[in-house]
């Protein structure tokens, strides 16, 4: 391994996930800078202390790929927050696509969660390479899901239609309850005193 093997994973591979997260909130996790600060003063090693290259380059190396697992680790962790709001928006989303928006996003939302299941288990099992395949199957898997349903006018459609359908549902319960009202106050006493002339 050489230092140049590690500028080019870190500009290939680090960089390109790191800028997305980075763009997410405008900020930088704490567990990334350290990573990436480790990394290079490995890198610093091989110039300032004369350390051999092939070694600090190893280390370095090793340094980014836990910066990248992280990376992928925290970028599902907002896709969970994001889906989450999805989930509790005062929405019928059952209405969107004639009934096929819901079904469609569980399962892809299932798909994305069992392959990073996947990702994890190899990750446990010391197999990296294997780890990292899933782990980018997994965040485009996350990126064709919020492309297809996060900020979808579809979904403002069934704010304002769950919105009017509770809307209709609360008055009807108001005048369904006057009525009742109205019957047990007045027709009710009424009718009893016919009955018993």
């Amino acid at each position: 391994m050489t230092e140049k093997d590690v500028y080019l994973f870190y500009n290939e591979k680090v960089k390109i996930l790191y800028s997305e997260i980075e763009a997410r909130n405008n900020s930088l996790p704490v567990e990334l800078l350290f990573e990436i600060h480790s990394a290079f003063d490995h890198l610093k090693r091989i110039h300032v202390d004369g350390e051999p290259e092939a070694s600090c380059a190893e280390k370095a190396f090793s340094h980014l790929k836990r910066g990248l697992l992280d990376a992928f680790k925290l970028k599902l962790m907002y896709h969970n927050k994001d889906y989450s709001k999805i989930l509790n928006l005062k929405a019928d989303l059952r209405l969107i696509d004639n009934g096929n928006f819901l079904p469609s996003l569980l399962c892809k939302r299932k798909e994305i969660i069992d392959i990073a299941k996947t990702a994890r288990f190899y990750e446990g099992k010391k197999n990296i390479e294997e780890a990292f395949e899933k782990w980018y199957e997994v965040s485009d898997l996350i990126d064709q899901f919020e492309k297809e349903f996060f900020n979808s006018s579809k979904i403002q459609w069934a704010k304002k239609i769950s919105f009017f359908h509770f809307s209709i549902t609360f008055i009807v319960g108001i005048i369904t309850g006057v009525i009742a009202s109205v019957i047990v106050e007045y027709i009710f006493p009424n009718l009893l005193n016919f009955i018993r002339r």
